[in-house]
């Protein structure tokens, strides 16, 4: 179970250090208006399992945090709640995939890695389309703060047992799932069928932090909060 106070002083260190220096965080859960925002910004297009074309979201069921400079947009990120009980979690990836991005074969998602953390089931929160406009990039500790936010707005909303994304293989080797808070992080997960769909490859990492190290985490930062 996660402390509230360690969430809510790590939560509120992040909104002020974004304050000082200009920006303000909103959460928003009307994926269709922040799908159209991010496109009117320049990101090209959204997965599936995160947009407003496949999913039916609710206040329950996801958000996005919004990150603005006054009337400027500077970025976004998106999260969506699943509770997958004791299914294993490859063949949940492989069912939603092939609903997803259909394939002409049928199988869209070949294969998924068995070589997941202990317990990786349950209560899951998944993140993803991070997007920062274009010149808006650069910024390491902004994407930090935001992300660490992220982390305690999802604890603070569902009782997760997991959160977790797919990232790409250059930007996990840049060091950014760790600046994003992912303790667990595994190589080459998933195995597409060809033509994988847009934006997906074999390469892709599987990144996810679990409710004991987010325990563990925010307990840490609660206590040394000039780290953030």
């Amino acid at each position: 179970m996660q402390n509230s106070l360690d969430l809510i002083k790590v939560g509120g260190a992040c909104v002020s250090g974004l304050a000082r220096n200009g920006y303000a965080i909103e959460t928003v859960s009307d994926f269709e208006a922040v799908e159209q925002l991010v496109r009117e910004h320049g990101k090209t297009s959204v997965t599936a399992k995160l947009s407003a074309h496949y999913n039916d979201f609710t206040e329950e069921s996801g958000f996005w945090l919004v990150l603005r400079e006054g009337e400027t947009f500077v970025a976004a990120v998106a999260t969506r709640f699943d509770n997958v009980g004791r299914e294993n979690m490859g063949d949940y990836m492989r069912r939603t995939m092939r609903r997803h991005y259909p394939h002409p074969s049928g199988d869209t998602l070949l294969n998924f890695t068995t070589a997941l953390p202990p317990g990786f089931h349950g209560r899951m929160a998944y993140i993803g389309e991070l997007f920062v406009a274009p010149g808006q990039r650069g910024s390491r500790q902004r994407l930090r703060q935001l992300m660490l936010l992220l982390h305690c707005c999802i604890a603070t909303k569902w009782p997760v047992d997991w959160t977790y994304a797919m990232m790409r293989d250059r930007d996990v080797m840049a060091g950014f799932a760790t600046t994003y808070g992912f303790t667990v992080q595994v190589p080459g997960v998933a195995r597409w069928a060809d033509p994988a769909p847009a934006g997906r490859g074999d390469s892709e990492w599987l990144v996810a932090l679990s409710s004991e190290h987010l325990s563990h985490m925010m307990a840490y930062y609660a206590g040394s909060l000039e780290s953030l």
